[in-house]
């Protein structure tokens, strides 16, 4: 059976840069219910990102934003079935720390906790703090990575770490106690390193297809390649890792009514903020921002469902199927309500759901 999973609203704006959707405002509140929502819905898990400096423009997209690991250690004793994945950034706490903050939140919620692991892709935001170790960091993130999750593992599975690398060194680092439950991990590994890296530290990767917003078929490749190669690695390793696929949702009763409400979303691109993200470098300097760039940027990349209920459930299907995701994790325009459309609309249709 496929697992579906919800990207909570960490942040201002969601996961679409646009002044026609809703604000999105990144408030406890929201995130405790949607979370809620997906748990009586059935969704298997909430994974929430981190982040520390936003994109500004009119949108002031992600400015506002909470913290990753004190939201789910607020989402543990109020959730009863749902798995909870916050992310911890390698760069900005030390393992041996997150290590013991994980084994905290687990004692809440033992059987549900998980970890998403980030190395770092983002510059500014780790410089405004001093962090940025280096523009040779995007060539040694996934070393850094494999270092960060050794210690994590030796935290975990024996309350000790003696751990020497090139990055970290551990002198008898002690965590007590250790967690009651075994903790997986989540990364997202979609180039060569990152996948063989997720074959071997990680539990899932989730990856994004590319942004085309409306080529199907190449999503569906894209995910069987990257499927495949995990799968490939890992199986070498005598281990077995899933594949998350992630979706932004533009769903309605028919396709036309779900193309207008896409449209009218993209017309309100904040081109301001995703100058900011794509870096002026990219940017057409005499025509200003391409309506390509502008359309893949404005989703942060993320492949966008758009089109009719059945037209919806029908792609999720064969995505499991053909694909051979293990799960899929959704970003909403509007989280209040379209979670309640998607439950009532979709997850019925949905055959890789079913387990009769």
């Amino acid at each position: 059976m496929m697992e579906i999973g919800i990207f909570l609203p960490i942040a201002k704006g969601g996961f679409i840069i646009s002044r026609n959707v809703p604000p999105t405002w990144p408030t406890w509140e929201l995130n405790r219910d949607v979370t809620l929502k997906c748990e009586a819905l059935g969704f298997e898990f909430a994974l929430s990102m981190v982040k520390f400096r936003g994109f500004g423009g009119e949108t002031e997209y992600w400015d506002h934003a909470l913290d990753s690991f004190t939201l789910t250690a607020s989402l543990a004793p109020v959730t009863r079935t749902i798995h909870l994945f916050p992310s911890v950034t390698t760069l900005s706490i030390h393992p041996a720390v997150a290590a013991r903050m994980a084994a905290t939140i687990e004692a809440v919620c033992p059987g549900r906790f998980g970890l998403n692991i980030v190395s770092g892709w983002y510059k500014d935001e780790f410089n405004q703090m001093g962090l940025w170790p280096g523009d040779e960091h995007y060539e040694t993130r996934y070393d850094y990575a494999t270092e960060y999750v050794t210690v994590l593992a030796d935290l975990w599975n024996t309350g000790r770490s003696n751990f020497k690398g090139r990055y970290f060194t551990m002198d008898g680092a002690e965590i007590q106690p250790v967690p009651s439950t075994r903790i997986p991990l989540v990364c997202a590994g979609q180039s060569e390193r990152g996948i063989r890296y997720t074959a071997e530290m990680g539990d899932r990767n989730f990856v994004i297809a590319g942004g085309n917003t409306h080529d199907i078929e190449a999503d569906i490749k894209t995910f069987s390649a990257i499927t495949s190669k995990l799968q490939d690695h890992a199986g070498k390793l005598g281990r077995h890792v899933g594949t998350i696929a992630l979706f932004n949702v533009f769903a309605a009763e028919t396709d036309a009514e779900a193309e207008k409400r896409f449209e009218h979303i993209v017309a309100g691109a904040d081109e301001v903020a995703i100058a900011n993200l794509v870096g002026q470098a990219e940017l057409d300097k005499s025509e200003g921002m391409s309506e390509s760039l502008k359309r893949k940027s404005m989703f942060m990349g993320l492949p966008t469902l758009v089109g009719s209920y059945r037209k919806v459930a029908s792609y999720l299907d064969r995505i499991y199927d053909e694909a051979k995701v293990a799960a899929c994790m959704f970003a909403f325009p509007d989280f209040e309500h379209d979670i309640d459309t998607f439950g009532e609309h979709i997850l019925p249709r949905l055959e890789s759901r079913r387990t009769d």
